[in-house]
């Protein structure tokens, strides 16, 4: 797994107005093979990708969050069960390594198409939470936003 200083992960998302204490940290695992050649996996285009693969039946949730690196990177991802993966990196790396993400948000199939019809018909990504902030406001710092 990639090591992060999980300290200085919920620093940076604490000054992107983020209540780092109450946002969940999940374990990114990579799928087997034959799951990942199924997936939508465009280069680059992680919150389509995400979202085409819940509507296709290949995740069960929409994970909207961050991506923990050196660098914290808005990013979607999907869950399947209990295990939550990232078709759209793993493709792109070959040699995938589990990483931590921070779960802003997770939507069902319902959720997140009902999110995208009020997003131009674009999936739901981090700058559409926080236009929303009033409804997420278990992860998003509400009172900082005003400041």
């Amino acid at each position: 797994m990639t090591e992060v200083n999980l300290d200085n992960v919920r620093q940076q998302l604490t000054a992107l107005n983020l209540k780092a204490d109450k946002m969940r940290f999940v374990t990114v695992s990579a799928m087997d093979e034959e799951t990942l050649e199924s997936c939508t996996t465009t280069e680059g285009e992680c919150f389509y990708n995400s979202y085409m693969n819940v509507i296709y039946g290949k995740g069960d949730r929409y994970v909207l969050g961050y991506r923990c690196d050196e660098e914290v990177v808005d990013h979607a991802i999907i869950r399947k069960g209990d295990k939550y993966y990232d078709p759209t990196l793993q493709a792109e790396e070959g040699d995938f390594k589990e990483y931590q993400y921070a779960v802003m948000t997770e939507f069902t199939v319902f959720d997140m198409m009902k999110h995208a019809k009020s997003n131009k018909d674009f999936p739901p990504d981090v700058d559409y939470i926080f236009s929303k902030a009033g409804k997420f406001k278990n992860v998003i710092d509400v009172e900082r936003l005003k400041k």
